[in-house]
């Protein structure tokens, strides 16, 4: 670019951030379109005991409940308990660790041991635009598409310790909009290669990488926003694989759901590998609904569309190899 004037480092750095702030304001305007109608509902972190669970070796008084791997730090909170449950690994939303996700945490947690990684903000924060401007502006997330991203070995650790904790289980993944398809760049350990993960069961709900802003092409469409080295090491992996989007989810786009079903069931060794899971317009017909698992779940008869879908969740993570959708033959 050529400048009519000249700046310093300082006017760089402002023209930096002003940038990122105007590219974070611009993907937040898709996703408001398509934000779940309801509110937030505060979880009860006191009276439920959340806890930071997974704590790094290092002492650190100032700062003694985040998991620290390579450069990053973040909590990881999970319920009191054995550990005698199967762990599942659930990825909050763009909005951030909302109240309605650490309630759904619960929910899990009374078949599973849940682990929930806080991946910016603070727990019950619920804003699209401040997790929009989380992700451009935090340097853990850049990188996802050439696999280079901070944010994804330092998920990966936190699998590695879960391995750990749990040595007789297997494990499950729970990705949600943002993070919808990062549990596809899991499945896999770059480090150590000739020992995969013991996942065997992932949940991709309505993944919506890449955030685009005005690049609407095909190809944009259908990516996962993960690398190709990542996407050929997932297909060596013998995890099952349960899409969830709503029919008609403007976020998520349906090309993403055909990728995975052409990248893991065409070219794979594994007979029904992909169950997917689209929620016809008729079973909930919200406009524009996006969020299957969480937004969109409510006690209400406007929330059977989620509540169903998080029973099929249930069955599916406790056994993935036999799991048929309700209904189906």
């Amino acid at each position: 670019m050529l400048w009519l004037f000249p700046i310093d480092r300082f006017q760089k750095k402002i023209l930096a951030v002003s940038l990122a702030v105007s590219l974070a304001s611009c993907a937040t305007v898709e996703s408001l379109v398509c934000l779940p109608h309801g509110e937030d509902v505060p979880f009860d972190i006191q009276m439920n005991k959340l806890e930071a669970c997974i704590k790094s070796d290092k002492k650190d008084m100032n700062d003694n409940d985040d998991f620290e791997a390579g450069s990053v730090k973040h909590p990881v909170y999970c319920f009191p308990g054995d550990r005698s449950k199967p762990p599942v690994l659930l990825l909050h939303e763009l909005p951030g660790l909302s109240g309605k996700t650490l309630a759904y945490a619960k929910e899990l947690s009374e078949d599973f041991t849940v682990y929930v990684p806080l991946l910016f903000g603070e727990p019950n924060m619920h804003s699209a635009l401040w997790g929009s401007t989380a992700f451009w502006l935090n340097g853990e997330w850049w990188g996802l598409e050439s696999g280079s991203s901070d944010i994804l070995g330092w998920l990966r650790a936190v699998v590695s310790e879960i391995e750990r904790v749990h040595p007789q289980h297997h494990i499950g993944v729970i990705g949600n909009c943002l993070t919808g398809s990062l549990p596809l760049a899991l499945l896999s350990n770059p480090k150590t290669p000739s020992a995969p993960p013991r996942i065997h069961a992932v949940v991709l709900a309505q993944p919506t990488l890449p955030l685009t802003i005005f690049d609407n092409r095909e190809k944009v469409r259908s990516s996962l926003g993960i690398s190709q080295d990542e996407v050929k090491a997932a297909e060596q992996s013998s995890a099952r694989i349960f899409y969830l989007r709503f029919e008609q989810d403007c976020i998520s786009k349906p090309e993403k759901r055909w990728k995975v079903w052409d990248i893991f069931t065409k070219h794979s060794t594994v007979p029904d590998r992909v169950i997917p899971r689209q929620i016809p317009k008729d079973q909930h017909p919200v406009d524009e609904a996006h969020s299957t698992l969480i937004g969109e779940w409510s006690e209400t008869e406007s929330g059977r569309a989620s509540r169903n879908a998080r029973q099929d969740v249930r069955r599916f993570l406790l056994d993935p190899t036999t799991f048929k959708i309700a209904g189906e033959q």
